[in-house]
């Protein structure tokens, strides 16, 4: 017979005899006095092949405080302010078009000038937000909220009106967009 056939055959006796010894060595230990938490868990196993565990009381203290601290932190967000929720608790995003307007992976300069071409069309184009993100090791300017792919492309067209310099890299992208 192949070696793995016959490890899983002899699994379940190799347990029961460890569990029985346990189950042995286990009553002497019951009846110590708990030091510490973990080490005064034990566990044995019935005749009916159901297992009992024993557990010291300073641990069962601690099991049941558990669920309050859930219940109060659960209490603690549903009084906290909308406004105060970050936005993808709130459910004001939603998948969407923005237009990038900044791509580089140079380490030396490209955060600066993702950052510069931020100010610029920030000041030019108030009513678009623009987003600097990082993912390595891209840095990328995108603008705009938008639902519709023609809204994203008709901004498009009046941000290369502005700056001329830039159109090589507009380009209208998918992503995640904030509801307003």
């Amino acid at each position: 017979m192949n070696r793995r056939i016959l490890l899983p055959l002899f699994a379940p006796a190799l347990l029961l005899s460890a569990l029985n010894t346990q189950a042995q060595q286990t009553d002497s230990v019951a009846a110590a006095p708990a030091d510490t938490v973990a080490a005064d868990s034990t566990h044995s196993l019935l005749p009916d092949g159901t297992v009992r565990v024993i557990l010291p009381d300073a641990l069962l203290a601690r099991l049941h405080e558990a669920p309050a601290d859930e219940q109060q932190a659960e209490e603690k967000d549903e009084t906290a302010t909308p406004a105060a929720k970050p936005a993808a608790v709130r459910g004001t995003t939603r998948p969407g078009y923005r237009i990038q307007v900044f791509d580089d992976n140079n380490a030396r300069t490209a955060k600066r000038e993702a950052q510069s071409r931020k100010s610029r069309m920030e000041s030019r184009f108030p009513e678009y937000r623009a987003y600097i993100s990082f993912n390595s090791p891209y840095w990328r300017l995108k603008v705009g909220d938008f639902t519709s792919r023609s809204e994203a492309e008709a901004a498009m067209a009046a941000i290369r009106q502005a700056f001329p310099d830039m159109a090589g890299q507009l380009r209208v992208v998918r992503d995640k967009v904030n509801v307003r």
